[in-house]
């Protein structure tokens, strides 16, 4: 069987990554200049509403066996593909059609904000709602779209010969990385004004670029219904699976030992890296004054970076110890982080190039983590469970991400004077530049700390395939899996609405300032 991603059959397979990768650079690469810029939110704020964006990633799991247990048409993964696109496209679509606001903040004789005048329109703040609910439902159609994906690319990368499998799984992240390149571009040229804290005097607005998508999302929609082919697999169950079978067989995969110390990593590490400094947004827009311009130039040469380092990984290091790999990739993307966020928190370099050096850097150290994830979820997934191995991973990690941006929020609120108050940058005095300074240290040591659980994951395919036979069951094991993330879930998912209330944005228990 052709196992190759480039022919007509299969060419909506790279195509979708493509895609996904675009809409999630358009997501991320819109939200410094929208949420933070037009619509004038604090950055705790914005932190929270772009975890509360992220919440239907925690589905992963139940959408996982969604498509294991309900086959349309005798097929598991290209009939959801399809709704999931179709779900992206109707969110694009109500935000083309909706209205923008006025800016929040008064606008300057230069065109610039004006951030020490009270605001022009604050009502803007309330719009964010609706602007946050859309991008939750197009986060749900791209996380369908992720499982069912990344379920045809595990029946791929299974078939491959051991001594080169995860050259797909690397083609697709290359192509999402391209996807999200591309992004970066669009926004960069299109969505450059200054009221998106940008250059021009000119540029499309943000429902523009959502129409832009639109477009895309619609052309991917035909492409998948005649350039996707779902290859035959034997699937460990009867054809006609039903829900009960499907929860039992995923009981037995939580209670795996082997598969729970992968989740366990997963979920620690990704709640660590999540507790950052919520000092960061104004440090990048007011002291080292980043555009969007530049800003997003440097995220396109991040991602090139990225590829090369997926490239690298891929050619040279793909028998080469995972634990080495993110032992290192990790110190690498700290220390690079570190070097630049210093220097312009003490004001010895506050240039916006030298700030955004580092992205270029720490691609290719993030390039090598994520793709070793992929490539131990390879290992441990079981033929005819793809969805369901991919679903219980995400849901677990994805989990964590929310929790540790609400312990953000709640440990960087103690940091006085308040690290979200645009004032506090614009006085810029000593002490409040060693605040933010302890803030980012205790930013970085987290981080570091998710060293001391490396140990949790295989050292490379042998050891995975031997952890699989001789690590026993536990129904412990499945017990944490399914309260860790619940409670986690459930915690982040309370204190983030709060914080993106307007009557509870305040309290000092979310991040706020205290409520008068």
């Amino acid at each position: 069987e052709d196992l190759s991603l480039w022919t007509r059959q299969n060419f909506g397979i790279p195509f979708t990554g493509f895609i996904c990768g675009y809409m999630l650079g358009l997501l991320m690469g819109t939200r410094y200049g929208f949420f933070l810029g037009y619509l004038g939110l604090e950055p705790y704020v914005m932190l929270a509403a772009g975890s509360i964006m992220k919440i239907p990633e925690v589905l992963l799991l139940p959408l996982g066996i969604l498509t294991d247990s309900f086959p349309i048409f005798g097929l598991h993964c290209k009939p959801y593909l399809l709704i999931a696109w179709a779900i992206v496209g109707t969110a694009l679509l109500m935000v083309s059609l909706w209205p923008l606001p006025d800016p929040y903040h008064c606008i300057g004789p230069d065109g610039n904000y004006d951030y020490m005048l009270p605001p022009c329109n604050p009502e803007a703040h309330e719009a964010k709602n609706f602007y946050v609910a859309c991008s939750v439902l197009i986060t749900f159609g791209l996380a369908l779209a992720q499982v069912s994906g990344d379920g045809l690319i595990i029946q791929y990368s299974q078939k491959e010969p051991i001594e080169s499998r995860g050259k797909i799984k690397a083609e697709i992240m290359m192509m999402m990385t391209a996807g999200m390149l591309t992004a970066n571009l669009t926004v960069a040229f299109l969505m450059n004004s200054k009221e998106y804290l940008g250059t021009f005097d000119w540029g499309l607005g943000y429902d523009g670029i959502m129409i832009l998508a639109l477009a895309l999302v619609c052309l991917l929609f035909v492409a998948t219904v005649f350039f996707v082919r779902e290859p035959k697999t034997v699937r460990l169950h009867r054809s006609r699976s039903t829900i009960r079978s499907n929860i039992k067989d995923s009981w037995t995969l939580m209670k795996s030992g082997a598969f729970m110390g992968i989740l366990m990593f997963g979920f620690t590490t990704q709640m660590m890296v999540h507790i950052n400094t919520t000092a960061g947004p104004l440090v990048k827009s007011r002291w080292a004054e980043v555009k969007v311009l530049p800003a997003q130039l440097y995220h396109m040469g991040s991602s090139v970076a990225e590829i090369a380092g997926v490239f690298l990984v891929r050619k040279y290091l793909l028998q080469s110890s995972w634990r080495r790999i993110f032992f290192s990739a990790c110190v690498m993307a700290v220390v690079l982080d570190a070097i630049p966020a210093f220097l312009t928190v003490f004001g010895i370099i506050r240039n916006q190039y030298f700030y955004l050096g580092e992205e270029i850097l720490a691609a290719l150290p993030m390039a090598a983590i994520k793709l070793v994830s992929g490539l131990v979820l390879i290992e441990m997934a079981e033929p005819g469970r793809e969805g369901l191995a991919i679903g219980l991973m995400g849901t677990v990690t994805q989990a964590s991400a929310p929790f540790g941006t609400a312990i953000s929020n709640q440990i960087f609120a103690l940091f006085q004077p308040n690290l979200s108050d645009v004032r506090n940058f614009e006085t810029d005095s000593d002490a409040f530049r060693r605040t933010v300074a302890w803030s980012y240290v205790v930013s970085y040591v987290t981080t570091l700390a998710s060293f001391f659980l490396v140990y949790l994951i295989p050292d490379q395919k042998a050891e995975a395939q031997q952890r699989k036979e001789s690590w026993g069951h536990s129904r412990s094991y499945g017990v944490l899996v399914l309260l860790l993330p619940g409670c986690c879930c459930c915690y982040s998912l309370v204190l983030l609405v709060l914080t993106n209330l307007e009557s509870t944005a305040c309290l000092s228990w979310v991040g706020g300032n205290g409520c008068d």
